[in-house]
């Protein structure tokens, strides 16, 4: 009796079964599989996390610096190129996600009553100057972000402060109505990656975005960047901006791509309800003073849109 019992302690110390071995190494390649998944998503939710506060703490900044000042940050980033063979496209540091997102406005000449409407209420919320790249073609040396800072190109021409009544280009959010969409009686092009603005995507976008933009009305919303030079513009005010913050994701390198946050201000709407439009905004359309509208990151997502990254399916 006691020799096998002996045996039996002898087979026991001597480990694991084939089978217990198999068991184990199934369960430990089951975890660490499952550790990789939860892992992978750890950097997406992170970014997502980051992006939703950054959102949240530029659109803060800029409204607490409206409401206490009664005017907006200065010196935003145009996101078009905005002079030369180049004015009206997508610099070349512009991620194509960005690029497809929003649209170039060829703005109305000076001396029009409608550009004259339009500069009288940019001047009246402080945007009175504006960053712009003179070229699409990317500066050598210098970071994307800081591509529309002339100090930074060193004064080479390749970026150039200009104010705001002598710019002739400027990206908007693209828009639809009941049909295409006119400003001032000329038609609306295409969006910066080429595509043609739709009901489908466009229209119903804006009214993601904000619902008083009904996705059958054409609205005039300008996106600007707010940038290096913009934060800094507040450096005098006791609501100070310290910094323009960076938004980075899969699809925008902030070592190659334009990577700030943008601001959407809403200037005007094509008036009355959807039986009278025309899908034209005149000058009569245009409002006395632009409105914040949002912020949106550098893809053109919203913070709601944010937020539910952090958690994906």
């Amino acid at each position: 009796m006691k020799a096998k019992q002996l045996k039996k302690l002898q087979h026991r110390q001597a480990g694991f079964t084939l089978l217990e071995l198999l068991v184990v190494i199934t369960l430990i390649a089951t975890l660490a599989t499952a550790a990789l998944v939860a892992y992978d998503g750890i950097g997406d939710s992170a970014q997502a996390t980051a992006a939703s506060n950054s959102t949240a703490t530029a659109d803060g900044a800029i409204r607490n610096y409206r409401a206490v000042t009664q005017k907006f940050p200065d010196q935003w980033d145009n996101l078009v190129v905005g002079t030369g063979a180049s004015a009206g496209s997508a610099p070349a540091f512009m991620a194509t996600v960005t690029a497809e997102k929003f649209a170039n406005w060829t703005l109305p000449a000076s001396a029009t009553s409608f550009r004259l409407a339009l500069d009288g209420a940019m001047t009246a919320v402080n945007i009175t100057e504006i960053q712009e790249r003179a070229n699409a073609t990317t500066t050598a040396g210098v970071e994307p972000n800081l591509q529309h800072n002339e100090g930074a190109t060193k004064n080479n021409g390749d970026a150039v402060e200009n104010d705001w009544d002598a710019i002739t280009n400027v990206a908007i959010l693209p828009t639809f109505g009941t049909a295409a969409c006119s400003v001032n009686g000329t038609a609306l092009g295409a969006k910066l990656d080429g595509s043609a603005m739709t009901a489908l995507d466009d229209g119903n976008r804006q009214n993601v975005i904000n619902d008083s933009l009904e996705n059958n009305q054409c609205n005039l919303v300008i996106a600007l960047g707010f940038g290096h030079d913009a934060a800094h513009s507040t450096s005098n005010s006791s609501v100070a901006i310290s910094t323009a913050p960076t938004f980075v994701s899969k699809n925008i390198n902030p070592a190659t791509n334009y990577a700030r946050y943008i601001a959407l201000f809403h200037v005007g709407q094509d008036a009355g309800n959807s039986t009278t439009r025309d899908n034209n905004i005149t000058d009569a359309e245009l409002f006395t003073k632009p409105r914040l509208l949002a912020v949106v990151d550098t893809e053109g997502r919203m913070i709601d849109e944010n937020i539910a990254d952090q958690n994906p399916n």
